[in-house]
């Protein structure tokens, strides 16, 4: 069977234009933007336990009171560090606490004064007022978007 020339043209053509569509595709998914916070915990004392992280977007809550939270990740680790990833986050302010539970009871354990017995940390590295936690002012930031990673380094 014997193809016309201008038809087995229209057939390379039609081909080369889809291969090109699906690259189109292909590119626009890899340039689509990933909104996430991305939280490097270090300075964890021991392997025990699990890292909590939350993220508040007001006051209400922050930073001891996890059910207040707009969400909440808990992460195993095996090390001095862990990482938190918060997916989907839309722009606004927020402030991040983070705990390490080092016996997963799901909070962050305190003396009868109130000083807390297990690692902690916030945003922004602030660290506990004289009488009493970091304010949410304090260790706000702003979230435009993207990808955005913040350190926290936790006190022991």
């Amino acid at each position: 069977m014997k193809i016309h020339p201008v038809l087995l043209g229209l057939l390379v053509l039609s081909a080369a234009m889809a291969s090109a569509a699906a690259q189109d595709v292909k590119q626009d998914v890899k340039t689509e933007t990933v909104n996430e916070i991305v939280v490097n915990v270090s300075n964890i004392e021991n392997t025990d336990g699990r890292v909590g992280c939350t993220l508040f977007s007001k006051e209400d809550g922050f930073p001891s009171k996890s059910e207040k939270a707009d969400r909440r990740v808990w992460t195993q680790h095996k090390s001095d560090k862990a990482t938190c990833k918060f997916s989907n986050v839309k722009p606004g302010e927020y402030a991040v606490a983070v705990v390490h539970d080092e016996d997963n009871n799901g909070e962050l354990n305190t003396s009868f004064v109130g000083r807390p017995q297990e690692g902690w940390g916030v945003s922004k590295n602030i660290p506990a007022r004289r009488f009493g936690p970091p304010e949410y002012k304090d260790a706000k930031f702003e979230y435009a978007g993207g990808q955005m990673t913040l350190d926290i380094k936790l006190r022991n």
